[in-house]
Formats: C-alpha cells, sequence, structure tokens
C-alpha cells in the first residue's frame, strides 16, 4: 500500500481541467468535507489575501484524498496552517486514511517551515471521540467551523418536513404566507448592496460580529457566480424584512449567514426566509440543510445561544464534531524559540557544563 501513495502539489489546477473536477468530486461526496475544502473558496479566500496551499493524496494514480490549508502571511514565524473541513481522506478506511495523513503532514511540514508556520489545524466534520490517527493532535483552541450544528434531512416531503417542526415554526411560516410575505432570489454579485445593510443593523442590534462588505463582494463574485451560493430576500409590499445567504455543495446546504431588519418583524419574515431556503436546497438536489452552528442547552456564554431557539424551530437533528485539532511541527517550534532568544539577546542555558 505504502509503495503506490503519493503526493502532489495541486496549486496550480486550473478550475476547468479534469483533475480539478475530479478534487471537486472527492469533496462533495465525502460527508466530513464540505465547501470550505473546494477550489472555489480556495480562490475566494486568495481574493482576501490569504495563502493556500493544495495537496494531493494518488494510489495507483487515482486521487483518494488531500487537503487545501489557507494562512496568513506572517513575519514573526508564528503562523499555522489552517484546513477547515479537511483533510478530505477515506476515514472509513484507517490503515489508507492513517497513510495519507501522514504523508500530508509531512508535505506540509516543509511548506510551513517556509513560512515560519509552527502548526497545522485541521477540522474534519467527524463525530467524537477523535479517531486514532488522530493521536498525534491536540484539541485547537479556536474552531472556524461549528463544532455544534443542527442538520435537518431534506429527503422527506415538504409535508413531512413542516410535520417535523415544532408547533410555533409551522404557525409562522403560514402566519407570513397569510401576510403576504414572499422571498426573492438573487445570484447576482450587486445583491451585496442589499443584503450588507440588513446583516450590519442585525449584527449591531444582536450583537455578532461581522465581515466587512469585501468578504461578501468575493463571496458573491465566486461563489454566486459558479452556483454555489444565493441570496434570499423577504420582501412585504416594497419592504426588505430581512435576508440569507445560502450555500449549496454538493449534498449539503448551509445556511452561512442571515438577519432579520426592524421593520415589520411581526410578519416572521426569519420563518418565510427559512422554508424558502429549505426548498431553495432541495431543489439545488441537496439532501442536508446545515443550520450551521447550534446550542441545544442555550447556555449564555456560547455563540450561537441567542440564535438556537429561532434554529429549533424548524426540527431536525443535532450533531456534534471533533472540532479543530492542532498538530505542532516540534522542529517548526524549536526554531520559533531560538529566533525569540537571539532577538532579545538572551543566551541560552548550557547543559553539562
Amino acid at each position: 500500500m505504502g509503495a503506490s501513495m503519493q503526493v502532489r502539489i495541486l496549486d496550480d489546477l486550473s478550475l476547468w481541467s479534469a483533475e480539478a473536477q475530479s478534487w471537486e468530486t472527492l469533496v462533495k461526496d465525502n460527508t466530513a468535507s464540505g465547501i470550505m475544502q473546494s477550489l472555489h473558496w480556495r480562490e475566494m479566500k486568495r481574493c482576501q489575501g490569504l495563502l493556500s496551499f493544495h495537496l494531493g493524496i494518488y494510489r495507483n494514480d487515482e486521487l483518494i484524498g488531500g487537503a487545501i490549508f489557507y494562512a496568513a502571511r506572517k513575519s514573526n514565524g508564528a503562523g499555522i496552517l489552517v484546513a477547515p473541513e479537511g483533510p478530505v481522506l477515506p476515514w472509513d478506511d484507517e490503515p489508507v486514511a492513517r497513510e495519507a495523513l501522514r504523508l500530508i503532514i509531512d508535505t506540509a511540514q516543509d511548506y510551513a517551515a517556509e513560512l515560519g508556520a509552527l502548526a497545522l489545524r485541521i477540522e474534519p466534520r467527524l463525530s467524537p471521540p477523535p479517531v486514532k490517527i488522530l493521536r498525534e493532535f491536540v484539541r485547537g483552541p479556536l474552531d472556524l467551523v461549528p463544532k455544534d450544528t443542527l442538520y435537518v434531512d431534506l429527503c422527506p416531503s415538504a409535508e413531512t418536513l413542516l410535520a417535523g417542526m415544532k408547533p410555533k415554526g409551522r404557525y409562522n411560516i403560514k402566519l407570513s404566507r397569510r401576510h403576504g410575505v414572499r422571498v426573492v432570489e438573487d445570484k447576482s454579485a450587486a445583491a451585496v448592496g442589499r443584503f450588507y445593510p440588513i446583516i450590519r443593523e442585525a449584527s449591531v442590534r444582536d450583537s455578532f460580529a461581522l465581515e466587512p462588505y469585501g468578504f461578501f463582494e468575493n463571496m458573491a463574485e465566486i461563489l454566486c457566480q459558479r452556483g454555489c451560493a444565493r441570496f434570499l430576500f423577504a420582501e412585504h409590499e416594497g419592504d426588505t424584512l430581512g435576508t440569507l445567504m445560502l450555500i449549496t455543495y454538493g449534498k449539503r446546504a448551509t445556511y452561512l449567514y442571515g438577519g432579520i431588519a426592524d421593520k415589520k418583524r411581526n410578519l416572521m419574515g426569519g420563518y418565510a426566509l427559512q422554508w424558502a431556503a429549505l426548498e431553495a436546497a432541495r431543489q439545488a438536489g441537496c439532501s442536508t440543510y446545515d443550520f450551521y452552528g447550534f446550542d441545544a442547552f442555550r447556555s449564555r456564554e456560547h455563540p450561537y445561544a441567542r440564535f438556537s431557539q429561532f434554529k429549533s424551530q424548524f426540527g431536525g437533528e443535532v450533531r456534534k464534531f471533533i472540532g479543530a485539532q492542532d498538530y505542532f511541527f516540534m522542529q517548526n517550534v524549536a526554531d520559533a524559540f531560538v529566533k525569540v532568544i537571539n532577538e532579545a539577546g538572551l543566551q541560552p542555558i548550557a547543559e553539562n557544563v
């Protein structure tokens, strides 16, 4: 097995090449991965100024795994390589996954040394506890992908989906319909101009962090253009009641961003938006709708506590993942320590003098 497995650098893949399409298919078919390991997301992150490093694992010339790592440009030697929703591995085949992961680590270490990065961080969507092949990893301090979320199964009929919701959820969906609330879809980059003021208003009111306008411009120009994202707007008699950004990639749809305006909140525009998003996800061929962050206990310190009550109205199943896992390149850590000592003009303690 070892003699036939190899790693290749895929940084210069053209999106329309056969090899790129093989990568996209691999990511879409892997339930532990997602759009953050796609070439579309890679291009978006490059537009935002991040570096990327793409590895492919081949067995007998067949692409079976790999990872796209991202890194910020740092000059202090304290960087980190991050693979959200990665690496993409056949996790159910432990011997193959173990060898592939080792190849990824060894190759990434050389790249990390050039950047002065101390560690790599992975975040596959795997249920806890961490699999044995991750025993050299430690729990990371920061998750880029929510560790706890809510999945809704989109395979049943619309009637069954409604029946699986809480009574308040069904009632408010019907209420918004009775009042004439309608939801329109927009896949154009120009939609950001309408989307952002509503999200900004909601972020101030509900005290959540918000990325800058340019972040959403990049998302729209790349992800919307390629059919991976769309904006939804709830409207009533010329007023925009709310908006959300829906990601569809492979078999999973993701409610990535959303917000409700202050006007006409009694018309339940948020419920109309979610029902329209569920329907749009089904039409896009998705079988799972991810609410992207959920706290079943709604504890005060949880970042998703304030929104989980709303999300819970739509039914679904709570899913837990292992979260960020860090692997430290000990040689890089040692080099960084020596650099700090030298820059500080200190002398290390000599042993056995």
